[in-house]
């Protein structure tokens, strides 16, 4: 009997095929689901790597100046022009795809130098429509918001002046003037505006300076 129970169950097991995978069915879906995951990271990717995190984690060794400065320094223009860069690096210094990649590629095979060379910025960048434009602080675009000063320093006098000569993004910024003008040292170079502080210009004269900035004589770039 129980042989009689064996050779049936095998019989049966025999007649019953296994069922194969029909992958020309599931061709479709497996390949929407790459194709998705695909775009997902890739948007996520893209999204990233404009961001500060993307900078310094990259090239930390070369980008920690600049990552500090616009994340962590409260007191430079880098920091407080955030928002207005929409927490982006590429918010100001736009570039192209294959010019990030070679800049990955100086960094991960070391052939760059030390410091980088300045990006400057003309005043018509800082002055573009969203930015600097309403704020009137330079002749010639809007009228200057410092021009009832007793000494303007966006005067024309020495005709119109490019912003970053004085207005320094990751480093501190120097106030061009006093490598001439004591600034409320004495009557003929006005008063000292509020704000501002009175610091050691050298060779023993002293000026007016911004709060918070240096001059072209103690300037010293942040390493």
């Amino acid at each position: 009997m129980a042989d009689e129970i064996k050779e049936s169950t095998e019989a049966t097991a025999e007649a019953t095929p296994k069922k194969k995978i029909d992958w020309k069915k599931k061709r479709l879906p497996i390949i929407i689901a790459l194709v998705c995951v695909v775009t997902v990271v890739g948007v996520a990717g893209w999204a990233w790597h404009a961001t500060p995190e993307c900078c310094d984690t990259i090239c930390h060794s070369t980008m920690g100046k600049y990552y500090n400065s616009f994340v962590n320094d409260t007191t430079t223009l880098a920091y407080k022009h955030k928002a207005a860069a929409n927490n982006q690096c590429l918010g100001c210094h736009e570039a192209t795809l294959p010019q990030m990649l070679h800049e990955v590629q100086m960094q991960l095979s070391g052939t760059y130098d030390m410091p980088f060379k300045k990006v400057t910025f003309t005043n018509e960048f800082c002055l573009q429509s969203g930015c600097h434009t309403g704020a009137g602080v330079m002749p010639g675009a809007t009228e200057s918001s410092t021009k009832d000063w007793s000494f303007d320093p966006h005067s024309t006098h020495h005709g119109v002046q490019q912003c970053n000569s004085c207005h320094r993004m990751h480093d501190q910024s120097v106030f061009t003037c006093a490598g001439c003008h004591q600034v409320g040292a004495w009557e003929g170079e006005g008063s000292l505006p509020e704000g501002w502080t009175m610091q050691d210009l050298g060779d023993g004269q002293q000026g007016g300076v911004p709060d918070g900035w240096t001059t072209p004589k103690n300037f010293q770039a942040a390493e």
